[in-house]
């Protein structure tokens, strides 16, 4: 399987356990104990059950041995999909609400079936390695290129240069993930996702399609 970003790898419980929280234009926000936000996740588990409904709805049960979650779309991408595959699904966290009940779901970019059980074991020791990288790494670190300081020293520093790279390099059609990364060879790649899905969160970049980001920033 092809690997994507920017989707943070966690396990469902993550999401269940998160706090729902208003942010100050009254939109619902997803915190982790921390006060990290949970936005674009990556997950993997087992489809328990199968919704359909009005204009072709379907959603799926997903479990992961820790929690469950429900994947929705009216888009067709979850026909393939049936009791008891196994699938990994690449996704942004949605929060709705209807009168007094709030609900949790996804709202899937990318859904792969697993074949090899290895699979969700690669996944788990994946989460531990983004655990401990982000106990090691508060910032970033100072990066240079062919000797010469590109004066990134800070996940702030790093999004203002990510901005100015997106904005240099758009054509109109937007900037790949793996442009962004090439651009910045000095810099560990999970630094670089997690400046995106900052920039993503905040509005200052969005997404013509997945995997590609535009400055939603004028220059």
């Amino acid at each position: 399987m092809q690997k994507r970003s920017p989707y943070q790898r966690t396990k469902i419980e993550k999401i269940s356990r998160s706090e729902l929280v208003k942010d100050q234009e009254d939109r619902w926000r997803l915190l982790t104990p921390s006060g990290k936000s949970i936005f674009r996740v990556w997950i993997m588990g087992i489809v328990t059950e199968k919704y359909t409904g009005e204009n072709n709805y379907i959603g799926l049960k997903i479990e992961d041995g820790t929690a469950c979650i429900i994947i929705k779309s009216w888009e067709g991408k979850l026909d393939r999909y049936n009791q008891w595959d196994k699938i990994e699904v690449l996704g942004q966290v949605q929060i709705s609400e209807k009168g007094e009940e709030i609900e949790v779901f996804l709202n899937p970019d990318i859904i792969n079936p697993i074949s090899d059980d290895n699979w969700f074991l690669v996944h788990r020791l994946k989460i531990i390695k983004q655990l401990q990288k982000a106990d090691m790494n508060n910032g970033i670190k100072p990066a240079t290129i062919s000797g010469v300081d590109i004066g990134v020293v800070s996940i702030e520093d790093l999004k203002l240069k990510l901005i100015k790279t997106v904005r240099e390099l758009d054509t109109g059609k937007g900037v790949s993930y793996d442009q962004l990364v090439a651009s910045y060879p000095d810099i560990e790649e999970e630094q670089i996702d997690g400046a995106i899905t900052e920039l993503l969160e905040s509005g200052e970049f969005f997404e013509p399609k997945a995997g590609v980001y535009s400055s939603a920033i004028d220059s």
